[in-house]
């Protein structure tokens, strides 16, 4: 394997070789650290001077002056410490980690290396595991330094150029042949076979490259008028074994070979081209399809989709670096594990050249099959790579009985014809290129034409298919070693799923509470637990030892908010599953056209039984667009979080009595007359002066982060008298009125009978207000204080009776810890709401705080108020911006949290995971747990008395 930095393991391990016998004599610890981390860095193809930090200054050691120097740091990934040939190790350690204690949390690696030129110790602090070894064994122990690399191991060039101008060139082809009226089935079947022979005629698929671009330059005519026919004949010829061809047939077609596959045995109508779709078809075979990647094909399936079907279908590609993202733990990372524990041992590389053939794989949404693509070229590189070594050199006598993964371990289902036709073919192109990939590893050349081997790749609406009977899984579950789903099902989001789809996900879920509120997405985790879990039924009644686990990419809505409780109870609780991984919200991002704007989650489940032995693995971002972090969990819940797997339930009130209620701002329903400008305002005084004490400052969530002027009438107990003197404002309430009036809902006519007032009317003389949505870059979401004089729309909630202790909890991290946990998102921002953040917050109980802790948090919370006051020039926005915020706020801001968690019993110094757990522990005290949600005990009958 070649990492995307230029290196592949086999030179890397030449490079630690020489690094090793380079440094063997060296002794002295000052004589040369620098120089002997920067050359273990070049080992790996890194930069010292890009990515370390060398003598890194420290302060605020426990031991000596309490200050210290750290050999060599890159930032949130390794520490590493020298000493002279012959020192204690152990205590070098020791010294390594007392440096990381002093760092920021974000600078703290998890991997610490001392050396003394002789040995190397590296320790892992998530795992507190340790490897000494000599340094002369590094080149068979460097692997264990791969995190080094991990980033770059998981890259890939998702836009190359030959990709990007790929999918351009079929996009605009297919749009050329569309507008001339060569549409539906035979336009996508057309795009297929063009996609195959643009590819073979570059990438070794006949005895010569460049056979069809010679076709088309001499055998059609410039006007495009022959083009067609001539597709046709050769679609035909690619269907005839040589031996059935006539005899009479042209040479420039009899050198082309037989293909089958069925991909031509249809018969299409011909195409009538124009010069213009000539020349894109020629511009086409320029291009070195032979260098395309297999997400070129999702991405060619995107870009001439016709937009308003795919928005439908949820069609969104993913880049092949989400792919690896996704495929890594569920499978990949442990095959690799494996492989390299088995080097050098001939037995142990043939059990696991044994065991690659017994897995199968099945993407139930699986588009134009780019899922399926990526695992397959893993696979299939895995076994080159030990076939490779099994080799050692040897002449290899038939390649094609070494070669045992194939396509026919893929399976897929999928609702778009064209999508399903791609993806067939596509996995084809994938086994040439390994093919091609083994012939130069092996030393033999091997193109596999007629195509025999197919992945099993169905036309069909996978919520109407059997996934278990797709997978074959009754005849051949007792042969099989691993069952993995993985793939990305459609984003359509619950308000945008057509009634037919809205039923679908219904009947998936019967019984199951507030099952309408889940997205489409929902349905393909719920068939895959249940597909995990008949596997497993499955292979306990044949005594076969079967691995099975699902990794979906979707949307981050199905960890927040109400859909976790109707997704996840059964998932976790009835059905028995354990999540084991998982990638909290990054932003999407692939190679496509059009390409969707969307937060995504990856999600691994398996069985609890199963699950028990393997570590959880979650990845972290610190924002959307970042590159992930690893940490190693404890237990993943639903909420993406290093916690228990507690479902948080909406709740109508706060879980803790004596907790003052919360609620929705002021609804106008008014079609905008009740409402102001500033401008509208001064116009409406100076005609009308008396109306004055009737408006009022009106704050909806954007005016009250971001300052900014807005107006109402508020009108709440004006006599008609009054209002009588107003024309100017009874001419608004009676457009109000009317517009009540014009609705098709019947309530709001009916709020037509009060057409002076809001439909809500909450107005106390002192408030808290939260807004409902706040950016995702801020810590803290501001709430504050206001009084009757000014009107908050539903954009807001607003808090009656709110005290400066309930004002210091509310707005302290350990709140914004629950609300990120638990609260929905627009994208990647906050979404604050009443039932699922606030009222499920464990509020602590108030008669058990002391009286000394109800002080400090009055206090503290005051000193945030007077912080926020010291700025009157400054918008809340402003104020809280991590960029901009001020030192007293943050001053102030911090004694706050340190107050609030300690009444908490939250330990000072925890992290947000941890503090999250004590949330969910909390939480669990006053609510019911999981296995209470999942099953309720039923009830005993009554005696008959």
């Amino acid at each position: 394997m070649t990492t995307d930095i230029g290196l592949d393991w086999n030179e890397i391990r030449t490079r630690a070789a020489q690094f090793a016998a380079r440094w063997s004599d060296e002794e002295r610890e000052q004589a040369g650290a620098q120089g002997f981390w920067t050359e273990f860095l070049n080992v790996f193809g890194l930069d010292a001077r890009q990515i370390a930090e060398f003598e890194r200054r420290v302060t605020g050691l426990q031991t000596g002056s309490g200050r210290g120097r750290i050999d060599m740091l890159i930032p949130g990934q390794l520490l590493a410490e020298h000493k002279s040939r012959g020192r204690d190790l152990q205590a070098a350690l020791q010294q390594a980690l007392d440096y990381v204690d002093v760092l920021e949390e974000h600078e703290r690696p998890r991997w610490v290396v001392v050396s003394d030129y002789e040995r190397l110790h590296l320790y892992d602090r998530d795992t507190s595991t340790s490897d000494e070894f000599p340094l002369i064994r590094l080149p068979q122990r460097v692997e264990r330094f791969g995190f080094l690399i991990a980033r770059e191991l998981r890259r890939r060039e998702d836009a190359a150029p030959v990709n990007v101008q790929a999918a351009r060139k079929m996009a605009a082809l297919h749009d050329e042949l569309r507008a001339a009226g060569y549409t539906g089935h035979d336009l996508e079947l057309l795009l297929v076979r063009l996609l195959f022979v643009l590819f073979g005629d570059r990438a070794g698929l006949w005895d010569q490259n460049g056979l069809f671009r010679d076709l088309l330059e001499d055998e059609t005519r410039t006007d495009g008028e022959n083009l067609g026919f001539m597709l046709m004949r050769l679609f035909e010829t690619l269907n005839t074994p040589r031996d059935r061809r006539q005899a009479q047939l042209p040479a420039k077609f009899k050198v082309f070979p037989h293909v089958n596959g069925a991909l031509f045995a249809e018969t299409l109508r011909p195409a009538e081209f124009s010069p213009e779709m000539r020349r894109l078809l020629l511009d086409a075979c320029r291009l070195d399809w032979s260098q395309v990647s297999p997400a070129i094909f999702g991405s060619m399936f995107q870009g001439v989709m016709d937009p308003q079907q795919r928005a439908h279908l949820g069609a969104h590609y993913t880049s092949e670096t989400n792919i690896l993202r996704a495929i890594g733990p569920l499978f990949l990372d442990e095959l690799k594990a494996q492989r390299e524990s088995a080097r050098g041992d001939r037995r142990r590389l043939q059990q696991f050249l044994d065991a690659l053939p017994t897995l199968r794989f099945l993407d139930p949404a699986c588009g134009s099959g780019n899922f399926l693509l990526v695992a397959f070229r893993e696979l299939r590189r895995l076994e080159l790579d030990a076939l490779a070594e099994m080799m050692n050199g040897r002449q290899v006598l038939d390649i094609d009985q070494l070669l045992r993964v194939n396509v026919e371990q893929f399976y897929g289902i999928e609702l778009d014809e064209f999508a399903a036709q791609i993806a067939r073919v596509a996995l084809w192109l994938a086994d040439h290129q390994m093919n091609r990939e083994a012939s130069q590893r092996l030393g033999q050349s091997f193109v596999r034409l007629p195509l025999s081997h197919g992945a099993h790749i169905r036309h069909a609406d996978a919520l109407e298919t059997d996934w278990v009977e797709h997978l074959e899984l009754e005849q051949h579950l007792a042969g099989l070693r691993g069952v993995y789903v993985l793939g990305n099902p459609p984003f359509i989001g619950g308000k945008k799923m057509s009634a037919p789809q809205r039923a679908q996900v219904v009947r998936d879920f019967p019984g199951v509470k507030d099952s309408g509120v889940l997205d489409y997405v929902a349905a393909w985790y719920i068939r895959s637990a249940r597909l995990l879990r008949e596997t497993m039924r499955l292979s306990a009644e044949m005594r076969a030892q079967v691995d099975v686990r699902a990794a979906l990419v979707s949307t981050n809505s199905v960890t927040q908010g109400e859909q976790v409780a109707p997704l996840w109870t059964g998932i976790l609780g009835e059905l028995g599953l354990t999540i084991t991984a998982a990638h909290r919200t990054f932003k999407w991002s692939n190679d496509a056209p059009g390409q969707a704007a969307v937060h995504v989650v990856i999600i691994q489940m398996e069985p609890a039984s199963q699950a028990a032995r393997r570590p959880r693995r979650l990845f972290t971002y610190s924002r959307p667009a970042a590159d992930p972090v690893e940490v190693h969990a404890q237990q993943i819940g639903p909420y993406l979080a290093d916690a228990p797997p507690v479902i948080v339930r909406k709740a109508q009130a706060p879980l803790r009595t004596g907790v003052p209620p919360i609620h929705f701002g002021n609804m106008p329903l008014d079609g905008g007359n009740l409402l102001l400008t500033r401008e509208e305002r001064d116009e409406l005084l100076a005609a009308e002066e008396n109306a004055a004490p009737y408006v009022r400052p009106l704050l909806d969530a954007k005016t009250f982060l971001n300052g900014g002027e807005r107006f109402c009438l508020w009108l709440e107990g004006v006599s008609p008298a009054v209002l009588a003197t107003l024309p100017h404002v009874c001419a608004r309430v009676d457009s109000t009125r009317q517009w009540r009036l014009d609705s098709v809902d019947a309530g709001t006519r009916r709020m037509a009978q009060s057409p002076a007032l809001f439909r809500d009317r909450r107005l106390p003389e002192r408030y808290l207000v939260v807004p409902g949505f706040s950016s995702e870059r801020r810590e803290y979401v501001p709430v504050a204080y206001l009084d009757s004089s000014t009107v908050v729309n539903n954009k807001l909630y607003m808090i009656p009776d709110a005290d400066l202790v309930h004002f210091g909890l509310i707005q302290s991290r350990v709140h914004m810890d629950w609300m990120r946990l638990v609260g929905g998102r627009l994208k990647s921002d906050y979404s604050y709401t009443k039932d699922v953040v606030y009222n499920t917050f464990p509020w602590p109980d108030r008669a058990a705080l002391r009286p000394r802790q109800v002080q400090v948090i009055e206090e503290a919370a005051q000193a945030v108020l007077d912080a926020r006051a010291a700025h009157p020039d400054s918008s809340l926005a402003q104020l809280y911006d991590p960029l901009l915020m001020p030192a007293d706020l943050r001053a102030a801001h911090n004694a706050l949290d340190r107050a609030v968690e300690a009444a908490l019993g939250i330990r000072a110094g925890n992290t947000e995971a941890q503090r999250v757990a004590h949330l969910l522990a909390a939480y669990q005290a006053l609510a019911p747990t999981l296995e209470t949600q999942a099953k309720k005990p039923k009830r005993k009958p009554q005696k008959t008395q």
